[in-house]
């Protein structure tokens, strides 16, 4: 049916299972990739083409599908999730699929989860730069994303790294701070690539902005002249007028990038001196 590596045996399997809210379209349906919010995604194949995407299917949430699909359809940048096709059976509407790329190397959360002294300093860079690239796009569109966060940056490959931003049903022209939301999301997101992030506890949601925010200060006073601690403090700046803008971050961490790249043997491993008593996230 496929000669993609990318569609394994176990996928061929699974195709031979009819499933009645699968749409009856040219896309055959793969192995069950993950649960994206309000969505199921799994593997798919095209074929009329042989290639293999990732599909989301909602039966329960047409309206959201059909939004996300018309998002993703108006955007173009490299480091946003790409949009294939939308389809849906025009007598079964909760029989839909919204085909988009499929990103082999799962989320970042997924690497961080796997990294729990942190990145190197190079890969959270690289990370930085290219996710910001794509809120500065979205940005510059007068939109903002919403729900920034590890499992919703995917990576098409390690090594090299490149990632995208998924998951854009949420993308919005107005919310609580606007564009600086999404930049405080990017400073959570790089507390977990750092290996950072605070241990949560459900009695204290409402102070764990708080708790971010005074942990990176303290990382900064523990750290001086660390280049990832330096971003982290402009991201979670508490003061969201203050708050470092998508260009500048662009900016700085192509400063930082071409900085490393003079010196003879740069820091890799974060390296990092933390608070006595500090307790993070931990990943089983």
């Amino acid at each position: 049916m496929a000669n993609s590596p990318a569609w394994t045996d176990e996928d061929r399997r699974l195709s031979a299972i009819r499933d009645p809210e699968f749409p009856d379209c040219h896309y055959t349906r793969g192995c069950y990739l993950g649960q994206g919010g309000y969505a199921r995604v799994y593997k798919v194949l095209d074929r009329q083409t042989g290639n293999v995407h990732a599909g989301k299917t909602s039966p329960g949430a047409v309206k959201h599908l059909r939004k996300e699909a018309r998002i993703l359809r108006s955007l173009n940048h490299p480091n946003i999730v790409k949009y294939i096709e939308y389809f849906e059976e025009e007598d079964n509407p909760p029989a839909n699929i919204l085909v988009i790329e499929l990103c082999s190397g799962g989320s970042l959360q997924d690497i961080n989860n796997n990294h729990s002294e942190g990145l190197t300093r190079k890969n959270a860079l690289q990370v930085m730069l290219q996710v910001s690239q794509a809120v500065e796009y979205l940005h510059g569109l007068n939109r903002f994303h919403g729900d920034l966060k590890p499992r919703n940056i995917l990576i098409r490959t390690w090594d090299p790294v490149q990632v995208v931003v998924a998951d854009c049903a949420e993308i919005m022209h107005h919310g609580h701070a606007g564009k600086s939301d999404d930049i405080w999301a990017l400073g959570i997101s790089l507390l977990g690539m750092m290996g950072q992030s605070p241990h949560f506890y459900k009695k204290e949601e409402r102070m764990y902005p708080r708790i971010c925010a005074t942990h990176a200060r303290n990382l900064d006073r523990l750290n001086p002249g660390h280049e990832i601690v330096r971003i982290l403090l402009r991201l979670l700046e508490w003061d969201h007028k203050n708050r470092i803008t998508a260009p500048e971050l662009v900016k700085l961490t192509v400063e930082m990038m071409e900085a490393r790249s003079t010196q003879d043997a740069p820091k890799e491993q974060m390296d990092l001196e933390v608070p006595e008593g500090t307790r993070t996230v931990e990943f089983w």
